[in-house]
């Protein structure tokens, strides 16, 4: 009977692709709604994954007497986690600094407005290179990080706080930065990663939003490339993350969540 109704459903999937082909669906269409538009753009007040991530202070020092080589690594770990937050947010203040004291600047010999104009959208490129470049010094603080963490093979350390806190914050920085980069592949294999270090992680609002936001865009280019598979994965897996995101930031209850619930359902 199983095998049955396995058979059935097969043929009923197969029937509808061969009738409604990917060339046949619509994609999103400027203007129509889209996942960034019916969530917000930034995670909730308060939250760990804000600007500034919380500092290595808040996460409880591993203490093992009997696990000196696991506590050095954590340790270690825990140095670069510290270094990645400080550096980047000293660099980003200096970036917003040049860019506070350009504006101010006269350049007398702008006579004419497409020179004023073409020295600040040079200016702005500068800029963008500049915050390229730290964000990228600071992934690579985060994966000497998480290399120093994954040496770490007792399951009672791997299984503590400390552990788990640290494991999560790197992820979390790791995450915004890739966010940043439009990697959206890595920001959904971290995310991913991240919600199973711990059900408190998976509890989070704001993972769920960024999984959302990712898949749609995967979404997107499965479209284009015409890859009907990974088209309707990556569409069931946004619409699962964005109702998931919707009941942990609303609550089930709300007309928030009644609203995206009606839109997933009308196979947005």
């Amino acid at each position: 009977m199983v095998n049955q109704h396995r058979f059935f459903w097969t043929i009923l999937v197969l029937a509808f692709h061969l009738q409604f082909p990917l060339e046949a669906v619509e994609p999103t269409k400027p203007g129509e709604p889209r996942v960034e538009s019916i969530l917000p753009t930034k995670p909730e007040s308060g939250s760990p994954w804000g600007d500034s991530g919380p500092s290595v202070e808040t996460i409880p020092v591993l203490d093992l007497v009997d696990e000196k080589n696991s506590q050095k690594r954590w340790l270690d770990a825990s140095k670069e986690y510290s270094l990645a937050l400080e550096g980047f947010e000293s660099g980003k203040k200096g970036i917003e600094k040049r860019k506070e004291d350009f504006k101010k600047e006269v350049f007398y010999e702008d006579r004419y407005e497409w020179q004023r104009v073409t020295r600040r959208e040079n200016k702005e490129k500068e800029f963008q290179k500049q915050m390229y470049d730290l964000r990228s010094q600071t992934t690579l603080r985060l994966v000497r990080a998480m290399n120093l963490l994954d040496k770490i093979e007792n399951p009672r350390v791997k299984d503590s706080a400390s552990y788990l806190d640290l494991k999560s914050g790197i992820y979390r920085e790791y995450i915004k930065h890739q966010e940043s980069f439009k990697n959206y592949l890595q920001v959904i294999d971290f995310t991913t990663r991240y919600i199973e270090i711990s059900s408190k992680n998976e509890m989070e609002a704001e993972p769920h939003r960024l999984l959302a936001l990712s898949y749609e865009k995967m979404e997107q280019t499965a479209f284009r490339s015409k890859n009907q598979e990974q088209y309707y994965e990556f569409k069931e897996l946004k619409k699962k993350h964005l109702l998931r995101f919707a009941e942990l930031h609303y609550g089930r209850e709300s007309k928030e969540y009644a609203a995206i619930e009606e839109k997933v359902g009308r196979d947005f």
